[in-house]
């Protein structure tokens, strides 16, 4: 059964948790559910799945022994449960910043050393977003595809890109559908080596040729020049790689996507240390 840090609605992973367990167990029943969670109404729960009924305090708690949950996942369930039946927009705001910051960031997958030619051309990222969105039925999507990329690329570009990302495990096909293997990939800690270095210095170099290509209201872009000290530099640091996990998760929870970013966090030093070389 998928995790419960997938779920966006917690009456769906309730119902999926007792159609789980009715699959592998015929005894299994919302009375026995009830029993677990020492509630005694042998229908609470399937009043809670159609929305007849909503969780308390009190019986969130019942409900997370029920389903076997640990204390992380009590925590999320917790906070699923406030956000789906805040009725003010701040108060759904406030709970599904609290979801986001407990989802499992840390289990982002990491591009291997062995896949580093995903880095060798800086459309392949692009292309593994925009076949699982668009598909690919025929030849002409592939030219499809590339008319879609700024700035424009050709078909046999796309079709050499795609092959890539399958033979190095990014992609997969099943019934014809393309589907990404991880929702979110990151980099990985060997941000030195020359593959990675060469793509995110191109990627720069997009970002510059976005104020041409794109309208205003289509890209953000801020600028800001301040003095800290060295151990101030390493808490900018944390702060970036917590925000970025931030929205690294935000882009995973989007079942709509409708276009493709790039998000560029650039911190570099633009004087000498004046204590000596950092």
């Amino acid at each position: 059964m998928t995790e419960i840090y997938n779920y966006s609605d917690y009456r769906q992973y309730i119902k999926d948790y007792y159609e789980y367990n009715k699959s592998r167990n015929d005894i299994f029943s919302f009375r026995y559910l009830a029993q677990k969670a020492g509630i005694n109404s042998s229908g609470f729960f399937k009043l809670i799945i159609e929305g007849k009924r909503n969780l308390t305090k009190q019986t969130i708690l019942k409900t997370c022994t029920a389903l076997k949950l640990n204390d992380k996942e009590a925590e999320y369930f917790e906070n699923l449960v406030f956000f789906n039946q805040a009725q003010k927009l701040e108060e759904k705001n406030y709970f599904f910043d609290k979801l986001i910051s407990l989802q499992r960031v840390k289990d982002i997958q990491k591009v291997r050393e062995d896949q580093y030619e995903y880095y060798k051309e800086w459309y392949h990222c692009i292309i593994r977003e925009l076949v699982v969105m668009v598909g690919v039925k025929t030849e002409s999507d592939y030219t499809k595809i590339a008319k879609l990329i700024r700035p424009k690329i050709t078909g046999s570009e796309v079709k050499k890109s795609i092959k890539l990302l399958l033979d190095l495990g990014f992609l997969k096909v099943e019934d014809g559908e393309f589907f990404q293997r991880e929702p979110v990939i990151a980099t990985g800690s060997n941000i030195k080596a020359f593959q990675v270095v060469q793509f995110q210095i191109k990627m720069l170099e997009h970002a510059i040729r976005a104020f041409d290509i794109s309208k205003p209201h289509e890209r953000y872009t801020s600028s800001t020049t301040v003095s800290f000290s060295y151990e101030t530099y390493k808490k900018y640091i944390g702060k970036i790689r917590d925000f970025r996990q931030h929205l690294m998760e935000l882009a995973r929870k989007d079942e709509n996507p409708e276009l493709v970013y790039q998000l560029n966090l650039n911190l570099f030093p633009l004087s000498e240390n004046i204590r000596g070389r950092i």
